[in-house]
């Protein structure tokens, strides 16, 4: 028998690591990863491993199937009836064609970042004319993140520099030890940081992962985030006098002066914010020519720096205070921000490569678990500015940003804009994402998801559950009619209580979603359209990786064209050439095509020409051509795997070089709030606009009261598994043994001292109820945990026939949420991930 080994990109999570597929007689026998491919460097994860399990899958769908009983509910037979490809198009195209007049009725649900759909998804969402396009899988997925990152810093993520790091904290994040992107590249990163001194210290109400690695773990009290950082400042900027004041002068917002209503003085000629000049003792322009030594301390006559009343709102934080909100002791805080700040060797510097740089080795790197609050933006961007008031950001050994700039095969950069602050990310896909700065004017509201009154949000599927419910509360005149969605199992992973959710979906008369295997969210479908595995399709896009999530530093930028191994099973069809097909039969596949050059930069010759009919090969060919030479074309992807090319200092560290200032005051929150309160009194909403406020605040979330009052007794909260990914493998065999074999998977964990004393054991099958929800689970004890805190992974919880090794085992965290605006947060829309909760027998 013939071996051959084939190269392409893994597909079982959206970092896209490069393998190598052993084959015989067109069979996939093994995975191994790539040792050439920069991403993972020969690394391979058990996902990873596990992959051939789903292309072999038995309960695989390889048909369209079509719905034969009306009635829609979470556990409601559906009727499968295979039909032919003719009859599932015609059904789709039709449902979609009749809704032409009124394109906002479409709801495209696109996170699939596995490859290209999500893209073209995109694409078909704008040339049919709805903006309901929801980009992110979770309820908390880069709500506050990529916003933050785009105004903050000017690329798509954070990453800390574990090249140069010496002191790293995170919280809430298992960074390069079970999550993030990246995640076979930064791993190796992380061992290599930790073998060479690095101190990690990981705050987090779980010891997981990332706690076991550390090299001191500080369990906090969930939705506290906002104190410990707070209180960090404090320490710093008041206690120790430590931060970097030259980088905030000159390379952020501190000096901005600020009147007593809380906005800048601006200038009357010309409306910019104004600054004091200690070297004149004048008053200037921020961008005046003359500026030398712009204050960040002491009063002027047009008003006080921000940096000053920073300084001042952070001290009202004490350890001591503080202690009493996140059971943080006030000594472990003033010894960790100590350390922080001497590691941060303020004033020092490096030479890369015959440039010097600014050397900040010291970093806080945040993620999911801050971001998934009620006020989830608060609890996050006090973090940020630990960073920031360090100078420890996009420079050697800081927190980096990740996709931000490159110079091949385009050339991407951030920019500077309002107020000469940064307002434009880089990005090598000229694609938009709302921004949080400077925000949009709010308005009445024309969607369904009612991105008009969340000015500062950067998606909003989460509010779509919410004004099914009641449309006319909202002032809406019209309802979601047909619904398309990527094989993402998102009724379980991307909203909260089941019963607001599957209201929701029965809502929606007409559902057609791709398929790998029969999944919770595909019960509601009425066509479904088989998709096929990673290891049958091309994609020009493999990935996030590369575009938007690549390893940071120096590390080679890299591009993989995905291609399929074998040969797709009877009855698939590329997803690609579905959705252009689907695109066609409606009349939009001109602009579909525009949309698409414009996504992938594509220009004549190799643009997609109006009246002509693409396959998705030639489209990749034409893709691959255009971005990197006729030379690099789909057949030289094929046989070579990955290109890549080295970063300069310029693309690896872009603080020192980035042409805008960073901001530590958020003039425009009062803006934005201001004009909703407007809008919001127009409408006759109650609504919280605590948020709205320049500096953060600490504010409880309904678990922390909840509990305080003696409701309940725990606060659950949900941590990443390195093997599992979203509900994607759920159903692998391999993946499902490691499960079981691991009692912290399918287990909930509480703290072996508080269970013990309730009379819990190790193992015991008990209740779980939330406010939305109650369970039975079984109890896995631990000292590696907060004891207010029970500690459920994965995404789990399965009843759907299509799944029969996931059915029954685990739990759904997101099912356990509250699902209403009381606990969304009300800047980024993301939905309260702290709920409580009580265990009895």
């Amino acid at each position: 028998m013939a071996t051959e080994w084939i190269q392409t990109s893994c597909g079982m999570c959206y970092v896209g690591c490069g393998v190598r597929v052993q084959m015989e007689d067109g069979i996939a026998l093994g995975i191994e990863g790539d040792p050439n491919h920069p991403q993972n460097r020969g690394n391979m994860c058990a996902k990873g491993k596990a992959g051939l399990m789903n292309l072999y899958n038995p309960y695989r769908v390889k048909a369209p199937l079509k719905r034969t009983n009306p009635e829609k509910g979470l556990h409601v037979d559906p009727g499968w009836q295979e039909i032919s490809w003719a009859e599932a198009l015609d059904t789709v195209g039709s449902k979609l064609q009749a809704i032409r007049d009124n394109p906002k009725q479409l709801y495209i649900q696109g996170w699939e970042i596995t490859g290209d759909s999500h893209l073209w998804l995109h694409a078909f969402a704008s040339a049919f004319g709805t903006p309901h396009y929801s980009s992110n899988g979770s309820p908390t997925c880069g709500k506050v993140i990529h916003p933050v990152e785009f105004f903050a810093a000017g690329g798509f993520h954070q990453q800390p520099d574990l090249h140069y790091c010496n002191y790293c904290i995170l919280v809430g994040t298992q960074f390069a030890i079970a999550a993030r992107a990246s995640f076979n590249h930064i791993l190796r990163d992380m061992a290599d940081a930790r073998a060479r001194g690095m101190k990690l210290v990981v705050v987090d109400p779980i010891g997981g992962f990332a706690g076991s690695k550390a090299d001191q773990w500080v369990p906090i009290r969930p939705g506290t985030d906002t104190a410990f950082a707070l209180s960090m400042l404090h320490v710093l900027l008041n206690e120790l006098g430590i931060y970097d004041a030259e980088f905030l002068k000159h390379k952020s917002n501190a000096p901005y002066l600020v009147g007593p209503k809380g906005l800048y003085a601006r200038d009357p000629a010309s409306g910019k914010p104004m600054v004091f000049d200690a070297a004149d003792q004048k008053t200037k322009v921020y961008d005046d020519p003359t500026l030398k030594d712009p204050a960040i301390i002491g009063a002027s006559e047009a008003g006080r720096p921000s940096f000053e009343l920073l300084k001042e709102h952070v001290a009202k934080y004490s350890p001591e205070k503080t202690e009493e909100i996140t059971t943080i002791p006030a000594a472990t805080l003033r010894q960790i921000a100590k350390e922080f700040g001497a590691a941060a060797s303020i004033g020092a510097t490096t030479v890369i490569d015959g440039v010097e740089l600014p050397y900040r080795p010291a970093c806080v790197d945040w993620a999911k678990g801050p971001q998934g609050h009620k006020h989830g933006f608060h609890q996050c961007w006090p973090l940020k500015l630990l960073n920031i008031v360090m100078g420890a950001v996009s420079v050697p050994g800081g927190i980096l940003s990740t996709g931000a700039a490159g110079k091949k095969p385009f050339q991407w950069f951030p920019e500077g804009g309002t107020d000469g602050l940064l307002e434009k990310g880089g990005n090598i896909l000229p694609l938009p994402h709302p921004k949080a700065f400077p925000g949009r004017t709010p308005t009445k509201p024309v969607r369904n998801d009612l991105a008009e009154i969340f000015p500062l949000a950067p998606h909003f599927h989460t509010l779509l559950p919410l004004t099914a419910e009641d449309h006319e509360r909202y002032g809406l005149d019209y309802g979601l009619e047909v619904m398309l969605h990527t094989p993402t199992n998102s009724l379980l992973g991307s909203f909260g209580d089941l019963k607001v959710v599957e209201r929701f979906y029965r809502s929606i008369p007409f559902i057609a979603g791709f398929a790998v295997e029969i999944n919770e969210t595909n019960l509601f479908d009425d066509i479904i359209l088989p998709f096929p595995s990673y290891l049958e399709r091309f994609d020009f896009n493999a990935g996030p990786s590369s575009r938007q999530l690549g390893p940071c530093g120096q590390d080679d930028w890299f591009w993989q064209v995905r291609q399929p191994v074998v040969e797709p099973a009877p009855g698939l069809r590329h997803p690609q050439e579905v959705i252009m097909e689907l695109a066609r039969r409606v009349g939009i596949l001109d602009d579909f095509y525009r949309l698409i050059n414009h996504t992938f930069r594509l220009k004549e010759p190799y643009a997609l020409q109006p009246g002509r009919r693409y396959g998705a090969t030639e489209v990749i060919d034409r893709t691959a051509r255009c971005w990197f030479g006729e030379e690099h074309d789909l057949k030289w992807f094929q046989e070579h795997g990955v290109i890549r090319y080295e970063k300069d200092v310029e693309e690896a560290y872009i603080g020192p070089f980035l042409q805008a200032r960073l901001p530590i005051y958020l003039e425009h929150f009062l803006q934005r709030g201001a004009e909703l309160k407007e809008v919001i009194g127009q409408m006759g909403l109650d609504w919280d606009f605590s948020d709205y406020t320049p500096l953060s605040e600490w504010l409880p979330c309904p678990s922390y009261d909840a509990v305080k009052k003696g409701e309940y007794e725990f606060i659950a909260v949900h941590y990443k598994l390195p093997y599992v990914y979203g509900s994607f493998g759920n159903d692998n065999p391999l993946i499902n043994e490691l499960c079981e074999r691991n009692p912290y998977a399918y287990g909930v964990l509480v703290n072996a001292d508080v269970a013990k004393a309730k009379g819990f054991a190790d193992g015991e099958e008990v209740w779980l109820e939330s406010p939305v929800r109650k369970v039975k689970v079984k109890l896995k004890l631990t000292q590696c945990i907060h004891p207010e805190v029970v500690g459920i992974a994965g995404h789990f919880g399965h009843w759907s026939p299509g799944m029969p090794i996931a059915r029954g085992k685990g739990v759904n965290f997101n099912s356990l949420l509250p699902t209403d605006l009381e606990h969304i947060d009300k800047i980024s829309t993301a939905l309260d991930h702290c709920v409580e909760v009580r265990l009895y027998k």
